[in-house]
């Protein structure tokens, strides 16, 4: 093998060995580091292929975009003011616009390619939204995203444990969703319904993270409570993220980030494109 064929395995091999899990440890607490670092893999794997400029439908406050997409032209748009703001002192966005995603504030067939990270099942308009999406991506652009579907609220731990006890465990199911803001927890088949709809068609899409890591994530939601208070106060989600208590979670983590996909999942990752 010619040094230059050498090289080019060598950069293959660590792009598809970058690891998203330890930078999401160091930001974030651990119920959203687990999954962040699962999501971000999947469209990290994506964005090489991906053409810009770039939209992220629901930017938030940038973490994601800054590790999964670093050097991309991408453009926010999200409705919250404080997550906008600070996603513009991240300066990871080419743009960024405090906006619903009911009228996205760019001309038709403006992006080449879209994206949104767990997103759409919050969104009300859902159907609005992406009729918007699609209009501003130019066609044979596509559309990456992540969504919750409707297996979560029933494999949750808290679902699952009143289930055991003889209880009704849905209505533990229903109070996660509602206090998540889930407002659209759909099946795949139901979600390619919307997607369609909205002048999508969506090319494939998988199931991420396992009934098993869904009852840690819940699990530790209770766990990492304190880091709200820490968001509160300072904005950041770790207050000392170098003396961080997360990277005794790792080995657990690091599992479900390297876990293959299931045949389903309470998650699913869509491509789509506009024809």
């Amino acid at each position: 093998m010619i040094p230059l064929q050498s090289a080019i395995c060598n950069l293959q091999s660590a792009i598809i060995m970058k690891d998203y899990l330890r930078p999401h440890l160091y930001t974030l607490p651990i119920h959203r580091a687990m999954l962040r670092a699962v999501e971000a893999r999947l469209f990290a794997e994506l964005a090489p292929d991906l053409p810009e400029p770039i939209v992220d439908v629901g930017s938030g406050d940038g973490t994601f975009v800054q590790i999964a997409f670093p050097g991309k032209q991408v453009f926010g748009i999200d409705p919250i003011h404080a997550d906008t703001h600070e996603a513009q002192r991240r300066g990871v966005y080419a743009g960024l616009s405090v906006a619903n995603g009911k009228a996205l504030p760019f001309p038709d067939d403006h992006f080449a390619s879209a994206i949104s990270n767990c997103v759409l099942e919050h969104v009300v308009p859902l159907d609005e939204t992406l009729r918007e999406t699609a209009r501003v991506l130019r066609p044979g652009g596509q559309f990456v995203t992540s969504v919750v579907g409707h297996r979560f609220p029933q494999q949750l731990l808290g679902t699952w444990l009143l289930n055991r006890l003889g209880l009704d465990g849905s209505r533990y199911g229903r109070w996660f969703n509602k206090l998540s803001y889930h407002f659209n927890t759909l099946s795949p088949q139901d979600w390619t319904a919307r997607f369609a709809r909205a002048g999508l068609e969506v090319v494939s899409y998988r199931p991420y993270f396992s009934d098993a890591a869904l009852k840690l994530f819940d699990f530790s939601h209770y766990y990492g409570a304190p880091s709200l208070i820490t968001r509160k106060l300072t904005g950041r989600w770790l207050l000392f993220p170098a003396l961080t208590p997360n990277l005794l979670w790792e080995p657990i983590l690091r599992q479900i980030y390297t876990a293959p996909p299931g045949e389903d999942g309470p998650y699913y990752f869509f491509i789509c494109r506009k024809p």
